[in-house]
């Protein structure tokens, strides 16, 4: 099954790692992507003893998972199906998940349960917040059937005193919240990038992980069990795990991979955020409404001169037509990658929302494609946005996590 060692990739992953150890360049698990998915099916097959390797194309965090949002939020909780069941249960476990691999590397992921606080501009909201509180009862519980996580609802007159600034200038605004707002528990937020440094700190430095950055998959083999490089390389492995966002869709296309007897089918789609400088307590909740985040961080992303934390997140968009026709690899990235300065309508609207935006400043602008899985439902024929996991039909070595539109975050540490 071993290979001889020629290409300079092959060479990397055959040379030491920071454990000391010289490690086999054919192992018992090939990450193909460095982003969330990756990193943690990694992390999870070296606990269990396994070799793994890891090859991603540019950099860890170089697509989706690299940005700064980091809002981990929950669907509603009424009307409760196995979709949202599996994210409730991947939210409720995160925080033990983020404390292990915090003990484990040392590192500080940014992860807090801030909650999450929504505007309520129609008085019939009022009557959609009573069933979600309700399905909260419900649905947000332990092993047990006790609620654990709440949703409820703050008042206008209640906000400001509620949720206070440093500045003073209101979290949520009360002209647009005139009967108050939904206010849950469950919510939380997270330092992307400090997330999946800590994660890639983990498979670098274990006795039988490797991770190798700037390696160009370019054709996986399920009957091998290996795939092709862009050095002219070849990986084999005892299984391979292919999580590289939304170019996973074009790298299995060849193959004709199918999970579930459908076709894995999905697009890029383009988001962007913008982040701020604003001294906060780091007391605040999200805010959200009508597809804009305002993410509070924390000290370990950022400080002022008086040690407050002084970074605000907001975002974000989602483009369809973002990918340029014909372009060259050149090309493709600077549109993979490129802020529209244009489209801010994201901005605009959460700065009409949340008052204390309106004194900060802009210190870094982010875009890149997320993974958008287009499968359709087999007995409604809806496409949604699923995510999808488990082994290729007729290829059960060869597995794929792709997808989790927008909530990845929240579930990529759930075993698959």
């Amino acid at each position: 099954m071993s290979q001889q060692v020629h290409t300079p990739i092959q060479a990397r992953i055959q040379a030491t790692n920071r454990s000391g150890r010289h490690l086999d360049p054919v192992a018992d698990l090939l990450v193909v992507g460095g982003g969330i998915f990756g990193l943690w099916s990694a992390r999870h097959a070296l606990k269990q003893g396994k070799r793994v390797h890891v090859v991603e194309k540019r950099r860890v965090g170089a697509g989706a998972s690299g940005g700064f949002l980091g809002a981990l939020m929950p669907h509603m909780p009424d009307r409760w199906n196995e979709k949202k069941q599996m994210q409730y249960e991947g939210l409720r476990s995160l925080e033990q998940a983020i404390a292990e691999l915090e003990s484990d590397t040392g590192a500080d992921c940014g992860y807090r349960r801030c909650g999450r606080l929504m505007p309520l501009s129609h008085e019939r909201m009022l009557h959609h917040l009573e069933e979600r509180i309700s399905g909260a009862a419900r649905n947000w519980v332990d092993e047990r059937g006790k609620q654990i996580f709440n949703m409820e609802h703050v008042a206008p007159e209640e906000l400001a005193g509620r949720f206070p600034t440093l500045g003073g200038d209101g979290w949520l605004s009360p002209q647009i919240a005139p009967f108050g707002a939904a206010y849950d528990t469950l919510s939380a937020r997270i330092n992307p990038r400090a997330y999946l440094s800590a994660l890639a700190r983990y498979i670098r430095e274990h006795e039988n992980g490797s991770l190798v950055e700037g390696a160009t998959v370019t054709a996986v083999d399920p009957a091998a069990v290996s795939v092709s490089l862009a050095d002219g390389g070849v990986l084999s492995a005892g299984q391979i795990m292919i999580a590289n966002g939304w170019e996973a869709y074009g790298l299995l296309s060849g193959i004709d991979a199918r999970i579930g007897n459908q076709k894995l089918t999905g697009r890029g789609v383009k988001g962007q955020a913008v982040l701020l400088d604003l001294p906060h307590d780091d007391n605040l909740p999200i805010l959200y409404d009508s597809g804009s985040y305002v993410v509070p961080h924390g000290k370990g992303m950022s400080v002022d001169a008086s040690g407050n934390a002084n970074r605000v997140a907001v975002g974000s968009t989602s483009v369809d037509d973002w990918l340029p026709g014909d372009a060259d690899e050149e090309a493709l990235e600077a549109a993979r990658t490129g802020y529209d300065a244009a489209d801010t309508g994201f901005f605009d609207h959460a700065r009409s929302f949340c008052p204390a935006l309106a004194s900060a400043t802009v210190v870094e602008r982010w875009a890149n494609v997320r993974p958008r899985n287009t499968i359709p439902d087999p007995k409604t024929g809806r496409i949604g946005t699923e995510p999808v996991f488990g082994a290729i039909e007729g290829h059960d070595r060869v597995s794929v996590a792709a997808g989790g539109f927008k909530i990845s975050f929240g579930i990529a540490h759930l075993p698959h």
